[in-house]
């Protein structure tokens, strides 16, 4: 297990929250302006140039769906360590190739048998990623996804948030943390589409 630090509180920082949304809002802004300029072009007699313009608006509408669904979950994503008890507030986008159910619950330290992760391998565009996914595995059999940890760009590191607090819930149980076998999805096109995450072990379908 890792060492897990004395926290109770875990969600993004205000610096990410902050920056994700930022990012958000300058890019639904340049969508903006290059549907009007498509819009202008278009009645102006320019039909060639605005049926251009508007082919790259149409690619910036699919990434700002991308970064909108990672902003609403940086936002929302947290989780409070009580007596015995957590709060899970788990949006549906906290895999950026799900998405999964929502979870908005207090789960009990006495149901968890243990802490789950695992790597997940997967190709989109030709580009491979391979992000570290934890879970929750209840003594009833069902598992709650918590979310994931992603390389960091052009290191060999890893983001932390979901391990910390894998191991904080891991601790306060008294449960162990297992690594699963890597397992190995589909990214579909640009995650919109045709995107497909492998099963969880010991469930029938992706939870």
């Amino acid at each position: 297990m890792h060492s897990s630090p004395s926290r109770t509180d875990f969600r993004f920082s205000l610096a990410d929250r902050l920056g994700i949304a930022l990012a958000t809002a300058l890019i639904w802004l340049m969508l903006v302006g290059m549907a009007w300029a498509a819009t202008v072009l278009l009645l102006s007699g320019e039909g060639a140039a605005a049926l251009a313009l508007g082919g790259a608006a149409l690619l910036f509408l699919l990434l700002g769906n991308i970064i909108l669904r990672d902003c609403l979950m940086r936002w929302r994503w947290r989780i409070l360590l009580g007596d015995a008890q957590a709060a899970l507030l788990l949006p549906p986008g906290r895999l950026l190739f799900g998405p999964v159910p929502a979870v908005m619950e207090t789960l009990s330290s006495a149901a968890i048998r243990q802490i789950e992760w695992r790597e997940e391998v997967t190709s989109s565009l030709g580009l491979t990623t391979i992000n570290r996914v934890y879970g929750v595995r209840l003594k009833d059999g069902g598992v709650i996804l918590l979310g994931e940890d992603r390389p960091i760009p052009k290191t060999s590191s890893y983001t932390k948030l979901m391990r910390d607090a894998a191991d904080a819930l891991a601790k306060a149980a008294g449960v162990p943390v297992r690594q699963l076998e890597t397992a190995r999805g589909d990214g579909g096109f640009l995650t919109l589409w045709g995107a497909r995450r492998p099963d969880w072990p010991g469930t029938h379908a992706t939870p």
